[in-house]
């Protein structure tokens, strides 16, 4: 595959600029009750409409749905903004995921409806009914008792393990099977090509270490669906137990050790080697392993942890880029470029250990 592009000779040459298209919630909330009333028959009105999330990359809004038909319906809306943090989006793999695990042992919210194309409301959507609980925050994890965080901490092992179980075959992920190009050889190429786009800032041992990502991913014990962000943040919590498992953007067909991995980032877990601070590694690859049927290899989890710092530092990329080239107001994004160096440096640890 052809390298990435080098750092141009001009580095104090401007991307260019991307005129952004805002995503005006009078304009959603008016076009969603459209929506929703056209395709359940009935007339429906939305109340109770406001942004919900503070993530970085779909715009979420919880609403209430009140038709006759059917009465008060709580329900959550997702939208793919044009010049959001992954922009084009695409609802397929979120949408393959809430269809393929409905009463499974993956605790997902029940898909709704969804437009590719944006229908009435104009960009990329998925609806899905509403959870109740709370979405713990990493950095908050301190503030729990300490038996309460292990019992989540080993149901989050356990819905992983019950996830990397099912027959995918069986699933609509199995048309995001391309022939035999591996999914995650395919990932790996995406986020270099990702890192290569035009910004301010270029990193060399990034350009290198996606290179011999690509060249040295090990094949996988076996494919399995892979959430992709699977790490604490992404679930509901409702009086001790995970109700939901959410942000399925980054799902795919691959190896289970990138899940496995990702989860066990000291960034996802308050700057702890410990699995929300309280579940040694050691515990947690035992429980995975005796929960999923999968052996852990010691290398090929080196090698998806220095993978998900790759991966972690073109997200930053993706971030700054949002918010310096594309426009995306949120300054939130314009902060990631100062942790690049932490990253950069922690990827070349990872990356030794990997070797």
């Amino acid at each position: 595959m052809q390298d990435v592009a080098k750092r141009p000779d001009d580095v104090s040459a401007a991307p260019e600029l991307v005129r952004p298209v805002a995503v005006n919630d009078n304009v959603v909330q008016t076009a969603l009750a459209q929506h929703l009333s056209r395709i359940s028959g009935s007339r429906t009105e939305i109340t109770s409409f406001g942004r919900k999330s503070s993530g970085f990359s779909w715009i979420t809004y919880a609403f209430v749905a009140r038709s006759a038909a059917d009465g008060d319906r709580k329900l959550i809306l997702r939208v793919g903004p044009p010049n959001g943090l992954f922009a084009p989006y695409s609802v397929l793999p979120q949408v393959h995921a809430l269809q393929s695990l409905a009463g499974s042992g993956v605790p997902v919210p029940a898909l709704v409806s969804s437009e590719q194309h944006g229908a009435e409301i104009g960009f990329p959507f998925f609806i899905c009914t509403h959870v109740e609980g709370e979405v713990p925050a990493p950095w908050a994890a301190s503030e729990f008792d300490p038996d309460r965080k292990r019992a989540i901490a080993r149901q989050f092992v356990e819905i992983l393990a019950s996830l990397h179980r099912i027959d995918k075959g069986t699933t609509p992920f199995a048309s995001m099977q391309l022939g035999g190009e591996r999914a995650e050889v395919r990932a790996i190429a995406g986020w270099r090509a990702s890192l290569a786009r035009p910004t301010a800032r270029y990193y060399p041992l990034l350009d290198w270490g996606g290179r011999w990502l690509e060249n040295n991913c090990p094949q996988p014990p076996c494919r399995t669906i892979v959430h992709g962000d699977y790490r604490i943040g992404n679930f509901i919590e409702r009086n001790g137990r995970i109700t939901a498992i959410l942000d399925w953007e980054l799902a795919h067909l691959g190896d289970p050790h990138e899940d496995l991995a990702w989860a066990m980032m000291p960034t996802f877990n308050a700057g702890s080697r410990r699995l929300y601070g309280v579940l040694e590694r050691a515990e947690v690859i035992d429980l995975y392993q005796r929960a999923s049927g999968i052996a852990v290899s010691d290398k090929s989890l080196a090698f998806y942890e220095a993978y998900a710092l790759y991966q972690a530092a073109a997200i930053q990329m993706c971030a700054v880029r949002a918010f310096e080239v594309d426009r995306f107001n949120d300054m939130r994004l314009a902060v990631m470029a100062s942790q690049m160096p932490s990253i950069v440096r922690a990827f070349e640890r990872a990356l030794e250990a990997a070797a």
